[in-house]
């Protein structure tokens, strides 16, 4: 069943590979500086959802839990604005 499986998708990897031709079009400044844009946002996204999720599973396994202190939000000491 498996190699049936994989005999498929190598088929179909094989045809989508031979019948490519060739693309006259091409990507415009203004799509490709919003491409580059998304994909700098998924990855800082990403970087901060991760790094979040670690946290939230070290306070699991820890005696502290996080506070909001802990995650950036806590206030200056004294009474100036920064």
């Amino acid at each position: 069943m498996l190699g049936s499986t994989r005999l498929k998708l190598a088929s179909a990897v094989v045809l989508a590979v031979a019948s490519i031709a060739r693309a006259n079009a091409y990507i415009d400044p203004g799509t490709g500086s919003m491409l580059l844009q998304m994909f700098g946002a998924a990855v800082a996204g990403g970087i901060f959802y991760f790094h979040e999720l670690r946290r939230t599973i070290m306070s699991l396994f820890s005696r502290r839990p996080v506070t909001s202190a802990d995650a950036g939000g806590e206030r200056p000491t004294d009474d100036r604005i920064r």
